[in-house]
């Protein structure tokens, strides 16, 4: 056999040295993370530092539940960026068949309250966007006929969509939605098609290269202005659709179909309580199921403020005492699975969850001396006693999974458990599945968006953790 010259042998060892590390890369991007070790876990309680703590699983709280008629109920909010539903099926799908349960019907789609919005004065110009819409999939027994875990999966970003694409995208990009007036339905469910319907007819491509123009259209045009949105006036509308979603997922399980008109406030009918013995019996119903929520990236700050503004403005649930004794059964002990989060960054715009005990949200900012309250002052006395009044009623339990080479994601604040809606705040480092090269680059979109696919996140939320702040 003919000898391989010195010369090939140094260009094939360069060409060696050159792939390996995109070898090495492949193969770690394929090993899965399967444990979470102690160091990885931090977090704060609003509980004394003494008592043990305990984040209960999924599980455990799936196979408490009893009679036929107890069902675990998970709603999910979507993160920015999203644009169609789905985006948790496999999730779903997961934590199903760890708890032993299947698909046992088609998924049924609910068209939630379209939202519009007025520019310029009560009678200027009015803007119609489509509407969010919630995906309801239910798993049961295999033997068994009647679902017990049913999953609310909810789409807030349309209206986000069509806005971006009326007032920001047709002067940055090429992203002209409204080009394709088919754009919000596809049977039945909002969809934004293929970037090469939506084109803006009479504009060409501007010269960017290649890279550059995805960052710009996908990162900062199609997802960052849904974080923006939310923290401004029309945040409302992302909200509200949680809101009515929850609204939908408490009277499906008092089995009352909501009607079309109550769904934005989910007030209680007189007819209803009058069925369940009053306010106490609706809550001890309530109480028979098991609520969690699981959020995507934006959708974790979106899912706070709604709860938030749920718990402090009582017209939602009915008259002030309903709605005190109507959340713990909704919030009380139920956990908050955060894949990926921009809590922290968001608070930053109205940091309403740092209140003193006593239930002063006022944010006063010095400049050449003179004190100047920044917070908006109205409604601030009923803010404070509603504050204090349903401050034993509403406990949550955070645990965030962030990933640190996450570039969008942010620790969730220890601060959040001053707040009398939180109990714990669990910050898990984890690493998810992506490619990368040791030391010197991560995939930032599969460090944000993979969690799905981390085994080792999902153990956590279907067994819990043991946390004792004494160790």
């Amino acid at each position: 056999m003919r000898p391989i010259s010195r010369d090939l042998q140094s260009k094939g060892a360069a060409l060696l040295r050159l792939i390996s590390p995109v070898l090495f890369a492949a193969l770690l991007a394929a090993c899965a993370q399967t444990s979470i070790s102690r160091d990885a876990v931090s977090w704060a309680t609003s509980t004394s530092t003494e008592d043990r703590v305990r984040i209960e699983g999924l599980k455990p709280r799936f196979d408490r539940m009893e009679g036929p008629d107890a069902v675990m109920r998970i709603l999910v909010v979507n993160g920015m960026g999203t644009d169609a539903h789905g985006y948790s099926f496999e999730v779903q799908q997961q934590i199903a068949l760890r708890l032993g349960q299947s698909r046992c019907s088609d998924d049924r789609l609910v068209r939630l309250d379209a939202p519009a919005f007025v520019t310029g004065s009560s009678e200027g110009r009015r803007h119609d966007f489509p509407p969010s819409t919630l995906r309801v999939t239910q798993w049961a027994d295999p033997d068994g006929a009647s679902p017990r875990l049913v999953f609310y999966e909810v789409l807030w970003t349309p209206y986000a969509d069509a806005f971006t694409d009326e007032f920001l995208a047709p002067f940055e990009t090429d992203l002209g939605f409204r080009a394709n007036p088919e754009w919000t339905t596809c049977g039945g469910e909002p969809r934004r098609p293929p970037a090469s319907e939506r084109r803006v007819e009479g504009r060409d491509r501007p010269p960017r290269a290649l890279l550059n123009a995805l960052m710009k259209d996908d990162v900062m045009v199609a997802g960052l202005t849904d974080a923006v949105l939310s923290v401004g006036p029309l945040g409302a509308a992302a909200r509200d659709a949680v809101r009515q979603s929850i609204c939908i997922m408490a009277s499906e399980a008092l089995e009352v179909p909501p009607r079309r008109e109550d769904l934005p406030r989910c007030q209680l009918t007189q007819e209803t309580l009058n069925r369940f013995g009053g306010a106490d019996g609706v809550a001890a119903h309530l109480d028979r199921h098991t609520f969690a929520f699981l959020t995507y990236s934006l959708g974790s700050f979106v899912l706070l403020d709604a709860l938030d503004e749920f718990r402090l403005w009582p017209g939602d649930l009915g008259p002030f005492e309903l709605t005190c004794r109507l959340m713990p059964p909704l919030l009380d002990d139920t956990p908050v699975y955060m894949f990926s989060n921009q809590v922290s960054l968001l608070l930053s715009a109205h940091p309403h969850f740092g209140c003193d005990p006593d239930g002063s949200c006022d944010l006063y900012g010095e400049f050449g001396g003179r004190q100047i309250l920044l917070t908006d002052p109205r409604d601030r006395g009923q803010i404070s006693d509603l504050r204090n009044a349903c401050r034993e009623t509403t406990q949550l339990q955070i645990v965030a999974f962030n990933d640190p080479n996450d570039i969008m994601g942010y620790r969730v604040p220890d601060y959040l458990t001053d707040s009398p809606m939180i109990e714990h705040v669990v910050n898990v480092q984890v690493r998810n599945p992506s490619f990368w090269i040791p030391g010197l680059l991560a995939n930032p979109v599969g460090a944000h968006s993979n969690h799905g696919d981390n085994p080792a996140i999902l153990d956590f939320i279907l067994h819990g953790w043991n946390l004792d702040p004494g160790s």
